[in-house]
């Protein structure tokens, strides 16, 4: 089955367990080892995705398989294993990025790499659908739902967010999601 296969490659690649940690460190702001609701809040809001604390509530207890309340990093990696894997299904593969990128911009890559599934460098409103609903927004759920997000952010018309874009709306800090 292709989903184990992917699967496989991810948990046995010291290259994602990398990017994941890294990703795992923009979203835990005081670096104790775990990611509260508070910073989840903060994260989500940074990368322009509002939400109400019901809606974080659900996503932490969604991921948080020992029950303490946070989300540590082998419960952030299995969400994005997840993710991926869900993304096996759809037929994408993964690839490296462009390698494009501005001195300090890493993390924000870092970031948009957990979105863009199929590594071609843009974001398409599938990826976007499928990496919402797996953080538990309804929106994700709805194709139009994500066409509308997109067409927030994407300044060259092709409805798709590249890197560039990206980038722009994580420093305007535009609300792809109202607050419920």
């Amino acid at each position: 089955m292709v989903r184990n296969k992917r699967r496989n490659q991810y948990s046995d690649s010291s290259e994602r367990k990398a990017e994941l940690k890294s990703v795992f460190a923009t979203f835990d702001k005081n670096k104790d080892g775990f990611i509260t609701k508070q910073e989840l809040s903060d994260s989500l809001k940074n990368i322009g995705v509002s939400t109400s604390n019901k809606d974080l509530l659900e996503m932490v207890q969604r991921v948080d398989v020992n029950g303490d309340g946070l989300i540590d990093f082998d419960e952030f990696c299995e969400l994005f294993e997840s993710m991926m894997s869900e993304e096996d299904e759809d037929g994408n593969k993964g690839g490296s990025g462009d390698g494009s990128l501005d001195h300090g911009d890493g993390d924000l890559k870092d970031a948009f790499d957990v979105f863009d599934g199929d590594k071609n460098g843009l974001i398409s409103v599938e990826e976007l659908g499928l990496v919402l609903d797996s953080l538990g927004f309804k929106e994700g759920k709805k194709l139009e739902d994500c066409k509308k997000m997109i067409s927030k952010v994407d300044t060259d018309g092709d409805g798709m967010i590249n890197f560039q874009e990206f980038k722009k709306m994580m420093k305007n800090g535009v609300n792809l999601i109202p607050v419920s």
